[in-house]
């Protein structure tokens, strides 16, 4: 009996402990995205269509990190460079963020092309990887807060990133 009794405290406390650090992960496969990612918790989600760029973002606030993915596509008549598209997303993006380059690298994944890079500013590190291919880009990201480590989680959302058939 004492040992049942200590068994049912100890899983008390356990759920208590780890149940309050413990966030649940949500499958993010947005309908016509072509992408999957799962997110520490339900994202928030925007969509900005325009003339010649439509853009749908999902975002993710915890107490540690941001986390993103988004997704947008060119006007068809919209002809791009490649390599020179990936490099304005990434300087665009630290640039609205008041962030510098740190690291940039060439990647792909499925045959897609796209750039994986790190930033810094003031208030947070940034590592985001973006993949282009005809008209449609494709971007995640993590924003880890100053003075914060986020880096088991951040590794769980970039790998479970995959590309799927839109």
């Amino acid at each position: 009996m004492r040992k049942r009794l200590c068994l049912i405290l100890f899983l008390t406390f356990a759920r208590l402990v780890f149940g309050s650090q413990a966030t649940e992960w949500i499958r993010v496969a947005p309908v016509g995205g072509g992408f999957t990612v799962m997110m520490p918790g339900k994202p928030n989600e925007e969509a900005k269509p325009g003339a010649d760029f439509t853009s749908h973002l999902f975002t993710v606030t915890t107490d540690k990190a941001i986390y993103l993915a988004a997704y947008a596509d060119y006007a068809p008549n919209i002809k791009l460079n490649v390599s020179g598209e990936l490099a304005a997303n990434r300087d665009n993006f630290l640039k609205a963020l008041d962030a510098k380059l740190i690291d940039s690298k060439e990647i792909s994944m499925d045959g897609h092309t796209g750039l994986e890079f790190t930033g810094e500013s003031d208030q947070a590190s940034f590592k985001s990887r973006v993949y282009l291919f005809g008209n449609r880009i494709h971007q995640i990201g993590v924003a880890v807060f100053k003075g914060k480590d986020d880096t088991a989680n951040a590794d769980r959302f970039f790998g479970s990133f995959s590309f799927t058939k839109s």
